[in-house]
């Protein structure tokens, strides 16, 4: 080892009810757009609260990911994702507080980056949330 440190994240972002989320882009394979054709969601990203939120919108993208096992499922967006580099010195673990009242228990950090708040997900545990929904609440929308 040569003593070289990460100084740069890369993740996917996108955007949901106006606020920003990420993934580690190393979960990602690829990313699409619903277009009429049959893509199996695993589920849309906004089935992961609780709560029904006002105004949601429905799948227009979708992201691939791999988990663990290698094997691949894909997540439904409301809008296309990007991907960035987060200085890792914008990267902010949630304090124990947080953690025990967060709603999605996929968060698990928090980014500061060009005066946006990102909320940084762990993809293992967005899968398990959604596999874990009903099989009504996995249709796209």
């Amino acid at each position: 080892m040569n003593g070289a440190s990460i100084t740069l994240l890369p993740v996917v972002r996108f955007r949901h009810q106006g606020q920003s989320y990420a993934i580690e882009a190393g979960a990602v394979t690829k990313q699409g757009q619903l277009d009429g054709q049959d893509v199996e969601l695993l589920g849309h990203f906004a089935d992961c609260f609780s709560t029904p939120l006002v105004n949601a919108e429905g799948a227009r993208q979708w992201l691939e990911l791999q988990d663990d096992s290698g094997q691949t499922w894909r997540l439904g967006l409301s809008t296309a994702a990007d991907l960035i580099e987060l200085p890792v010195q914008c990267v902010y673990p949630l304090p124990a507080i947080l953690v025990a009242l967060r709603e999605l228990p996929a968060l698990q950090a928090l980014a500061l980056f060009q005066n946006e708040l990102i909320a940084l997900l762990d993809a293992t545990v967005l899968q398990k949330m959604l596999e874990r929904k009903p099989v009504e609440c996995r249709e796209t929308r």
